[in-house]
């Protein structure tokens, strides 16, 4: 109980240090070393979370559940500071709404009835959208620190172009998959 419990709060602790990145790129002039810190820490608390849950044979429904709220908690309060900033378009914060729930919608559908015991359904593609999701941010502002401004917007745009597809390719593959099911 107590090790679900530490493992929980690990996981939880992204939500503190979501807030502070937040913070941190409204308030800071040059944002970027703290806020590479506060990546690491949300990084590691997602790496450590499921290694220890599955290390002591303490993974659940709910964990599973906080571990995925807790990391779209995070892409969206890192995305939505740097949108407030003018670095990260606001039509982007949409493809990353429409990814999430869609991997929510279609999980839910898809264990519906099922003898799976895990909460969400992963695929292959959704995981690498959702890391690139996840490092977007951080990206956005190194591109800031290192490019000049001609190059970072091209950079940008093949950046943005590259995740959109692949999140609309992602979603097309499992909404077809989840069609055949229906028929089949």
């Amino acid at each position: 109980m107590i090790k679900n419990i530490l493992v929980n709060i690990l996981t939880l602790l992204r939500i503190p240090l979501s807030l502070i990145f937040y913070n941190v790129v409204q308030h800071d002039a040059n944002p970027f070393l703290p806020c590479t810190v506060l990546f690491i820490l949300v990084a590691a608390s997602d790496y450590f979370d499921g290694k220890l849950a599955r290390k002591y044979g303490v993974q659940s429904g709910i964990g599973a559940i906080l571990d995925v709220m807790a990391d779209f908690f995070f892409i969206i309060m890192a995305s939505l500071s740097l949108s407030f900033r003018g670095m990260f378009p606001h039509w982007m914060l949409g493809v990353i709404i429409f990814k999430f729930l869609e991997f929510w919608v279609t999980s839910v559908i898809f264990n519906r009835g099922s003898k799976n015991t895990s909460v969400f359904l992963f695929d292959p593609l959704g995981r690498i959208v959702a890391v690139l999701f996840y490092l977007l941010p951080i990206l956005m502002l190194l591109f800031t620190l290192c490019l000049s401004a001609d190059i970072h917007q091209i950079a940008l745009a093949i950046i943005y172009g590259g995740i959109t597809s692949l999140a609309l390719l992602s979603s097309t593959l499992r909404i077809s998959s989840f069609i055949k099911l229906i028929k089949g």
